[in-house]
């Protein structure tokens, strides 16, 4: 079988582009042909998949998007695919990957002349082409919530959604080296056992809380700050976030750094995963705490804090976001019983399958029409 995997931007830390990989590799290993077309290609390539970027011109996001959009169809007329797997909003897709949440449902509420800009026009045309009642693509959804929203916008049909399982990397649970992890993460970055280290993971340090974080740690009680370290990584410190730990008098408490391949010595290097997000279709870090045994302070817009919260793994805060309620959560994870979290977590990993998307994926694609056994 011919698959071709499609997103406009590939950078090696992003959530979504490690599941389009992982995704690849796995229908690469099953035996088929896999290529990979994107606008944009950072990091390292894949030796064992092609990679074709389609480069494009233009001065905006959305010009770039809509240009994008019509190079990828022009490359399927010529070289056409049994299934095209898409993992941003393009015309023309077989199967959607369902990571970013619905675009018309999240602008609904912008003033009505935005709707006339030229990026408000691209970006709806692109979506309706995935989820408008005629269009024939199959979304495989991570949020379940997100299917009214699309469905409330485009009244996509039932039976086009296919909710998949999460897809966290099995490296990240905690394993017989966790304690040996723990003493080198901790060792590289000067946290000794009598201190508290927080972690952010986060490509988008911004989107996902990381002034909500700082904030809170500034609120702590004097004894507790001092023992307390924030580590953020996923993106090297900009202006914006060296402002937020000045003004909070916590240079010497938070460090920043860019992502890094070592999740798991991370997970177990931290004594908690902070991730108070704005917005987060899924949040798989989440996931990724609970199968290492990290207890959590999350955000319930996130996809995933459900199983934060039913597992005890954690504090889910309640929406609408509310700063009081932060500080209060960052406290009781500090001076709770941690101990029992991490078991919770633990327990929970065993008892769900949160490993299944990418196999999910592969059977999604075996059953595209275009797909014929021998």
């Amino acid at each position: 079988m011919n698959v071709a995997f499609a997103l406009f931007r590939y950078f090696p830390f992003g959530g979504m582009q490690r599941d389009m990989l992982a995704a690849a590799r796995r229908c690469h290993a099953a035996g088929h042909e896999v290529r990979v077309l994107c606008h944009t290609w950072e990091g390292e390539r894949p030796d064992e998949l092609q990679v074709d970027v389609l480069q494009v011109a233009g001065h905006s996001n959305h010009g770039r998007a809509g240009r994008f959009a019509a190079a990828l169809a022009q490359h399927l007329r010529q070289r056409p695919a049994d299934a095209v797997v898409g993992f941003d909003k393009l015309p023309g897709l077989d199967l959607y990957f369902a990571a970013d949440p619905c675009f018309v449902a999240r602008t609904a509420a912008r003033s009505w002349p935005y709707r006339w800009t030229p990026r408000y026009r691209t970006f709806r045309r692109l979506e309706g082409a995935v989820f408008g009642p005629h269009a024939g693509t199959r979304v495989l959804l991570l949020d379940p919530r997100e299917r009214a929203h699309y469905q409330r916008a485009w009244h996509t049909p039932d039976d086009r959604f296919e909710l998949l399982p999460p897809g966290v990397a099995r490296d990240r649970r905690h394993g017989p080296d966790a304690d040996q992890l723990r003493r080198s993460g901790r060792a590289e970055f000067g946290i000794d056992e009598n201190q508290i280290l927080l972690l952010m993971l986060a490509s988008n340090l911004a989107l996902k809380g990381f002034d909500r974080v700082v904030a809170a740690m500034r609120a702590l009680p004097p004894d507790l700050r001092t023992r307390t370290r924030l580590l953020a990584v996923g993106q090297p410190p900009d202006a914006t976030l060296r402002r937020h730990v000045a003004a909070a008098g916590l240079t010497d408490r938070v460090a920043i750094v860019p992502g890094r391949a070592d999740v798991p010595r991370l997970l177990q290097a931290a004594d908690a995963l902070v991730h108070p997000a704005y917005r987060d279709t899924t949040g798989t870090v989440l996931l990724e705490a609970i199968v290492a045994g990290l207890p959590v302070l999350c955000t319930a817009v996130c996809g995933y804090a459900p199983h934060v919260r039913q597992s005890g793994a954690g504090i889910v805060l309640d929406e609408p976001f509310s700063a009081g309620a932060m500080r209060t959560g960052l406290l009781d994870l500090l001076t709770g019983e941690r101990a029992t979290m991490r078991a919770n977590a633990l327990r929970h990993a065993d008892r769900n399958d949160l490993h299944g998307m990418h196999d999910a994926i592969l059977r999604a694609i075996e059953a595209a029409p275009g797909h014929t056994d021998g």
